[in-house]
């Protein structure tokens, strides 16, 4: 009987949508892992540019640093000089040399002040991004196993879901059945079989809304044979 078959039909359906979800929900698996590996990527990089601009502070700091133990080495070799003029001039011109040296040191020296700040304060945040990236891979990890083994779940719900699925397609008519995959393939939401909305003077397809003839209608209820929606095609119930 037919009724008995869209009966299967809808069951059919029923079991397709529920694949059908388990399949969209196993998929999202590589798009997650795509997002958590962006996400450390984008963290990582972050980490690479407190490194690069840490290392250049390290190196503009031992520069400065050299650069004010040459001139301290220069004032000593001067101060000893002086006992070895024989001109006030000499004498005097030496001392001027020792002050601006002295000078030179003092602003040197800011300027090492802030290059020694700026690499503390590097190294500080390179620390704290490095712990940052570590949880974050540690967090991922977590969730990756969660997730692989919520997918193993799924896998073994949907394995016994298309196992109904065939043994409920043994169950329907050749030519019935074979009119569902043709209209389920054809659609994007996979309905191929859907309820006739009843409103009086209204009835309509659940599936596209559009209005279902009176002639239509009756057929539906009579449930004697297979009425499809002139608009979508699909298998009215």
């Amino acid at each position: 009987m037919v009724k008995d078959q869209l009966e299967k039909l809808v069951e059919l359906q029923n079991i397709d949508d529920e694949i059908r979800k388990l399949k969209e929900e196993i998929s999202y698996l590589p798009e997650k892992l795509k997002e958590w590996e962006r996400v450390l990527k984008q963290k990582s990089s972050k980490l690479d540019e407190i490194k690069k601009e840490h290392t250049k502070i390290k190196l503009l700091r031992r520069e400065k640093e050299g650069a004010l133990l040459e001139i301290e080495n220069q004032i000593q070799k001067l101060q000893k000089s002086l006992t070895e003029v024989k001109t006030n001039k000499e004498y005097n011109s030496i001392l001027t040399e020792i002050t601006n040296l002295k000078n030179k040191i003092s602003q040197d020296e800011e300027e090492v002040i802030i290059i020694m700040e700026k690499d503390d304060e590097l190294a500080r945040k390179e620390k704290e991004f490095l712990s940052i990236l570590e949880e974050e891979k540690k967090s991922i990890e977590m969730k990756k196993k969660e997730e692989e083994e919520k997918i193993e779940k799924l896998n073994g719900i949907l394995k016994t879901k298309e196992s109904e699925r065939d043994k409920k397609t043994n169950e329907i008519d050749k030519a019935i059945l074979n009119l569902y995959e043709k209209i389920k393939k054809s659609k994007k939401d996979g309905i191929a079989i859907c309820r006739l909305h009843q409103e009086p003077g209204k009835e309509s397809c659940s599936g596209c809304f559009v209005f279902v003839p009176t002639y239509l209608v009756e057929k539906v209820k009579k449930k004697n044979e297979i009425v499809q929606c002139e608009n979508c095609s699909r298998i009215l119930y």
